[in-house]
């Protein structure tokens, strides 16, 4: 009868029941797994990050504040060089004239001092110019460019001469530099050391008379 099913039968079908529920179990955890499986990758990355104005993708922060640029600090400038032009002379002023007329307003002769060339006679060889340094100064360097009217070629002789103080306040003087190839043409460089150097003398010849020795840009290096 209806009411009488076997009980193998109503425990077969107790059995379905529950494989159905399990069934429906199972497809409920996996999908749940997989939409978590596609979630977890995209909520490990963090919040979106704001892209910089020129479109590139901001690098990972670190929590530390950037570092600021770093600027080189200036190299402090040396002391101005003097120029022998600013300084009085000691003694030998008179041999000292203004540039001539003809080189004025050319390239070439800034800061000049001018002498005079010697007659050549017996007893006026040699012109100089003496200049107190007490000391203070390391190396002196000039351009020496002659200027002659009557004879153009001729070459002129030009020495730096050094005074150092002794402890008895006589000097020992001994010569600093030289330049004896200088010419209209070709003008020559004069370097000489004055460290320790208390004066400081030219001494100017020329060929010829008829001209005068302008050291253009006679600069002295302080000593600091």
């Amino acid at each position: 009868m209806l009411y009488d099913e076997p009980v193998a039968r109503r425990g077969m079908r107790r059995a379905e029941k529950i494989g159905i529920w399990l069934g429906v179990v199972t497809l409920v955890v996996t999908t749940a797994v997989a939409i978590g499986a596609w979630r977890w990758p995209r909520d490990t990355q963090g919040p979106a990050q704001p892209r910089r104005p020129d479109g590139a993708a901001p690098g990972p922060s670190t929590g530390q504040p950037a570092p600021a640029p770093t600027t080189a600090a200036p190299t402090p400038a040396g002391p101005a060089a003097t120029y022998l032009a600013d300084l009085p002379p000691q003694s030998g002023g008179g041999n000292l004239v203004t540039l001539p007329r003809a080189l004025k307003g050319q390239a070439g002769y800034d800061h000049p001092i001018v002498v005079q060339c010697p007659t050549n006679q017996s007893d006026d060889k040699v012109r100089t110019v003496t200049y107190l340094l007490r000391g203070r100064y390391l190396d002196l360097a000039a351009t020496v460019r002659p200027y002659y009217t009557g004879q153009p070629d001729s070459r002129t002789y030009v020495t730096a001469v050094s005074g150092v103080k002794e402890r008895d306040d006589t000097l020992t003087r001994r010569t600093a530099g030289t330049q004896f190839t200088a010419t209209m043409a070709t003008p020559g460089r004069l370097t000489a050391a004055v460290d320790g150097v208390e004066e400081l003398t030219i001494q100017v010849q020329c060929e010829s008379p008829e001209g005068v020795v302008v050291l253009a840009d006679a600069s002295l290096t302080p000593a600091g």
